[in-house]
């Protein structure tokens, strides 16, 4: 006897990887349904729409046990399949066919199907082979077994209900202000709790601080300038808070995801509030400076940038960050850097930290003062002035055809063969601004790599004024470089880019 039954959602077992049974994770080329993961066992639940297995295994006793369920994950085009299970004996021959029809609502879709057992079942390894319109979708393997079982089975643990997940980590998730020597709120991001009194946070949420003010959910706030431990290059920092009771976040444990794994990331709503996406882990990419990556598939907002990234199971996998680059506001998709700093842009596919790369701070270790980073050189000086500069960009050059002349082939990438670069601003002409205007580079890493000459800046309210300068390009490295317009001694507009060889 069999019984089938589709259940259409995510989730995660985080049992049996599909690439341990013969269907794989990969798909041969031309192929529409990729199998993520396959699990089987002889009880299971359903729960917010999804069906769970409950005691996850691959052997069966037909003395102890009465049936035996798989469940299969797949990544398709959504709309009306068919789908079938073929029941292979250890012979090889199909013992029994089991189909129906369904319309799938999402690309993300799971199905089980159960297969009652008795004493009088063929003992040896059984096989179920998923086909969905009429194309293989992976296969999975268990064994039928004579006697009685002598494997203890680990229960399997069960993820927590959406629900749930979204109470623990709005209760744990902060945001983080960055206030500058006066006081004034620079940028507002996010931040959460992982330990007593440990604020997780990107390193870019407090890159330049000369203070940080931690709001809780309950409205609660705190100041802080102490700082546990941090790395800057691959943009994470955990602070020293005055959380009281507030409950924490568990960390997931190290390398526990996988591409194609469930998840969950908060952003804001345009009230203010919390808002929990449901996610995929769609890849991951390794920077030589940076560190590892995960990119999810939904989005990210700079006010969301250093939430938690959970899985299933309410524990953390990582943090909401930049792709690559510690101290942009818009996490950037596919290597594109952001016009301006400081400017809004598309919302961009989620960049996630992982957890792996943090440093957990040792019980009674000493903090760093937000000074301490600014000394050593660890920060970059904060945009104050940028309400000075109306438009900024990078290029290969100024078009002089037409009035005062306009930035010519803007981009923020470029290559020797370009031989120079342009750097072009223009200034805010609703008030006076009178100084010196220079142009200074730096290393990922923070280090001053030169400056230019500085330039006359005069401008009268209602009258347009630019500044430009023209930088030979062939010294630089091929790598990626941070431009700085300092304004007298306060940076009023920033810029990263690449160089290729």
């Amino acid at each position: 006897m069999f019984a089938v039954l589709l259940s259409v959602g995510s989730q995660s077992q985080g049992q049996t990887n599909a690439a341990q049974n013969s269907g794989g994770a990969a798909s041969p080329a031309g192929q529409r349904y990729r199998m993520v993961r396959a699990v089987s066992g002889t009880r299971g639940v359903e729960r917010d729409g999804r069906f769970i297995i409950e005691d996850p295994r691959t052997v069966f006793h037909p003395s102890e046990d009465r049936k035996v369920i798989v469940e299969f994950e797949w990544e398709g085009p959504v709309g009306q399949h068919k789908f079938e299970a073929l029941w292979k004996d250890p012979n090889g021959k199909v013992a029994v066919v089991s189909d129906f029809q369904f319309d799938a609502q999402k690309t993300d879709f799971t199905g089980y199907w159960t297969m009652l057992i008795d004493e009088s079942a063929v003992t040896g390894f059984w096989t179920l082979e998923a086909r969905i319109d009429g194309e293989t979708a992976g296969s999975y393997s268990f064994e039928i077994a004579s006697g009685a079982g002598t494997v203890p089975v680990t229960p399997a643990r069960i993820p927590l209900a959406a629900a749930e997940i979204y109470n623990r980590a709005t209760a744990a998730t902060v945001f983080v202000e960055k206030l500058d020597s006066t006081g004034k709120q620079i940028e507002r991001s996010s931040g959460f709790l992982i330990g007593s009194d440990q604020v997780l946070t990107t390193f870019g949420n407090i890159d330049g601080a000369s203070a940080l003010r931690i709001s809780f959910s309950d409205g609660k706030g705190v100041a802080t300038s102490q700082v546990l431990s941090w790395d800057r290059l691959q943009d994470w920092a955990v602070l020293r808070v005055d959380a009281g009771s507030i409950p924490y976040l568990k960390l997931a444990p190290v390398k526990s995801w996988y591409v194609g794994e469930h998840c969950y990331s908060f952003s804001l709503s345009p009230a203010g509030g919390r808002v929990i996406n449901q996610s995929t882990i769609v890849g991951h990419d390794s920077e030589s400076i940076s560190g590892e990556r995960l990119d999810l598939s939904t989005s990210s907002d700079p006010s969301s940038l250093g939430a938690p990234a959970v899985d299933e199971f309410g524990e953390v996998i990582g943090i909401l960050g930049t792709s690559s680059v510690t101290g942009l506001n818009v996490a950037s998709e596919g290597g594109t850097l952001p016009p301006m700093a400081g400017s809004l842009a598309e919302p961009a596919k989620a960049s996630v930290v992982p957890i792996d790369l943090v440093r957990i701070p040792a019980a009674g270790v000493t903090p760093a003062t937000l000074g301490d980073l600014m000394a050593k050189g660890e920060f970059m000086p904060p945009l104050i002035g940028q309400d000075q500069v109306s438009f900024g960009a990078l290029a290969t050059g100024i078009d002089r055809k037409n009035g005062p002349g306009w930035p010519q082939n803007v981009r923020t990438q470029f290559s020797h063969a370009d031989t120079q670069m342009v750097i072009f601003v223009t200034w805010d002409q609703k008030a006076k601004i009178k100084g010196l205007a220079t142009l200074k580079f730096f290393s990922l890493d923070n280090k001053q790599l030169g400056e230019t000459r500085s330039l006359k800046v005069n401008v009268r309210p209602g009258n347009f004024a630019s500044s430009y300068w023209t930088v030979p390009i062939t010294t630089f490295p091929a790598g990626t470089y941070r431009a700085d317009v300092n304004l007298g001694d306060v940076a009023v507009w920033r810029q990263f880019f690449r160089i290729l060889p």
